[in-house]
């Protein structure tokens, strides 16, 4: 068995949390690989401290296998490794346990510092293919190939991959590909007949988690298992699972003393609210929440906050769009006044559907519109599409839309630490029908019909549609009880 943990594009995550990881781990992995871009930050210039090779010590191999991403300056003016602990894949493939590790560096596409044409990246792949010869190839590569994991959206909702990675990683069918480069399929995998391409990214935001893989290939180097991780959990500490708790206010309870939930009471509220920051209103909903995990139930704060779902028949509604948000095509909807789903559903006429939608709205015009987005996602969606088309009345009904998920964060607690629709919703007792599909999913898949005029299963995502509909229900039905 090989234990790999597999990393990409830390460009803003502490180092410090990889050491962590490393120590902390278990298995101990067995081997490093970082597929690029933000090198620089491994090679300290002021302390001289090479972290790619310290790190590698963590292992049990004691090697940290990279490659350049286009953001990483080229090897005659970016940081040198130390080459006892450090294998640069590109330029030299790396043997282990059966397996052997290529690289490929850079993208084919968009701004960089390393990027390589297509032709380019077949010559050097096909050189790199005799190194496969006896062994089982592992490719860890930092664009993706092109149609997995790859579309991007900052220079235009595109695919960003590379065809001859694609056609390589066809050609010899390695039973694992680790990518990155394309941040937001960071941390998903997509399995092929032959292997599982995984992509590791992470965000470039300050506060952005830093994401993790670790890898497991059996004896025989044909099957694997993975699971992915982020760098939440590294606070090592239960206080985050609180709302309205992170990092700083950590460390902030860790100089009162405060380590774990059960130390936030009713007993310590003066020393709570005098924190930087703080009020009565934090320190209500730390309590209660800290309630609500030890009881395991679902707590309402605040019923008053939900004044419309009591006083009213709602009209729930949830969109899907593409990943870019410039495209609404399917829009799952439930009448309380009726006791009725409905769905408005069309991939290739947003104006037919909008205009559709409409009608509906103003057919229940008495109803205030609830959706649960914790960030006005779907109205504002919504009113920009209207505008684009037009339709003006439907800007208007948007003026009795209301975000659940906004009040919900601020009122509604339980055994949960994020207030996301279907962490809410399961721990209310309610079930997706299918848990492997999520919002992204049903995004990437119209997404690529789109660009490649690929077929999805239409009904499937309909469903989780519907089940997202269901799920906000729930927690509607929660509150009006």
């Amino acid at each position: 068995m090989t234990h790999i943990i597999a990393v990409s594009d830390w460009r803003s995550q502490p180092i410090d949390d990889l050491y962590t990881i490393l120590e902390t781990v278990e298995p101990t992995p067995d081997l490093l690989l970082y597929a690029g871009d933000d090198l620089s930050r491994f090679k300290n210039a002021d302390t001289d401290t090479d972290h790619l090779a310290e790190l590698a010590r963590l292992t049990k191999h004691q090697q940290s296998l990279y490659v350049r991403g286009n953001d990483d300056f080229p090897p005659s003016t970016g940081p040198q490794f130390d080459s006892e602990f450090t294998t640069d894949l590109h330029r030299t493939p790396y043997t282990y346990e059966g397996l052997v590790f290529i690289g490929q560096e850079g993208s084919t596409q968009g701004p960089g510092l390393i990027t390589h044409t297509e032709d380019d990246v077949q010559r050097h792949l096909s050189e790199h293919r005799t190194a496969c010869e006896d062994r089982t190839p592992i490719l860890v590569t930092h664009t993706p190939p092109f149609g997995i994991l790859d579309i991007g959206k900052r220079f235009g909702q595109q695919h960003i991959g590379s065809k001859a990675v694609r056609s390589f990683i066809d050609d010899i069918q390695p039973p694992v590909t680790v990518c990155g480069h394309c941040h937001q399929f960071g941390g998903r995998a997509e399995t092929l007949e032959y292997g599982t391409v995984i992509n590791i990214a992470s965000h470039d935001g300050v506060d952005d988690p830093g994401r993790y893989a670790l890898i497991t290939i059996d004896a025989s180097n044909e099957s694997i298992e993975y699971e992915f991780y982020d760098t939440r959990h590294l606070l090592g500490s239960r206080l985050t699972d609180l709302v309205q708790v992170g990092r700083n206010r950590v460390e902030q309870f860790s100089e009162l003393g405060i380590t774990n939930p059960d130390e936030i009471t009713e007993e310590r509220r003066a020393e709570l609210e005098a924190l930087p920051g703080a009020s009565s209103w934090h320190v209500d909903r730390w309590i209660v929440h800290r309630q609500a995990f030890e009881n395991d139930e679902v707590v309402i704060l605040n019923k008053s906050a939900f004044g419309d779902l009591h006083d009213t028949n709602p009209l729930l509604l949830d969109i899907e769009t593409d990943l870019q948000q410039d495209r609404i095509w399917l829009v799952g909807t439930y009448s309380y006044q009726n006791d009725a789903y409905r769905q408005f559903f069309d991939p290739d006429d947003e104006s037919a559907l909008l205009q559709e939608l409409s009608e509906y709205l103003n057919d229940h015009g008495s109803e205030p519109i609830i959706y649960y987005g914790g960030n006005y996602f779907d109205e504002q969606c919504l009113s920009r599409r209207f505008d684009e088309h037009g339709i003006t009345e439907g800007v208007d009904h948007l003026e009795r839309a209301h975000d659940l998920g906004i009040t919900a964060q601020q009122e509604l607690f339980g055994p949960f630490n994020r207030h996301k629709l279907d962490v809410v919703a399961s721990a209310l007792g309610f079930e997706y029908q299918d848990p492997t599909v999520d919002g992204f999913v049903v995004g990437s898949k119209y997404t690529r019909y789109l660009l490649d005029g690929e077929e999805p299963d239409w009904n499937q995502l309909k469903q989780y549609n519907n089940d997202d509909v269901t799920a906000l229900k729930t927690i509607v039905d929660h509150i009006r009880s």
